[in-house]
């Protein structure tokens, strides 16, 4: 049970949290019905793990060598982490369904686009 309680605190811990938060709702107001939550929380995983990261080392100034040495790493420890990846997946997933269904409910309070007819 320790092991478990291990990998939801490295799944979800201090500044990674925020940025899930931003990757899930953006990811959920532009994707709309084009794609299935799960899908989409393949391509927030992708970007929380691999894009935002290797993007973060390019802006601060890192160099290419480093980058490079980071991707090998990540790919390197994939199996010895993957605990990690599903707890991160399945939080994202459940992010995105929220944040589509917030979208939903407020696109249903919407006034409708069929006009009243005029009266005279």
């Amino acid at each position: 049970m320790k092991d478990l309680d291990y990998i939801v605190s490295l799944g979800f811990s201090g500044a990674d949290v925020w940025r899930a938060i931003i990757i899930a709702f953006f990811l959920a107001m532009i994707m709309g019905k084009r794609a299935t939550v799960w899908q989409i929380g393949f391509v927030a995983l992708f970007i929380d793990r691999l894009v935002w990261p290797i993007t973060g080392q390019a802006v601060s100034g890192a160099d290419i060598q480093s980058i490079y040495a980071s991707i090998g790493a990540l790919f390197e420890t994939f199996f010895d982490d993957i605990g990690i990846y599903v707890v991160r997946y399945i939080g994202l997933t459940i992010m995105i369904a929220a944040f589509m269904g917030i979208r939903r409910r407020i696109h249903q309070m919407a006034p409708s686009k069929k006009g009243k007819p005029a009266t005279a």
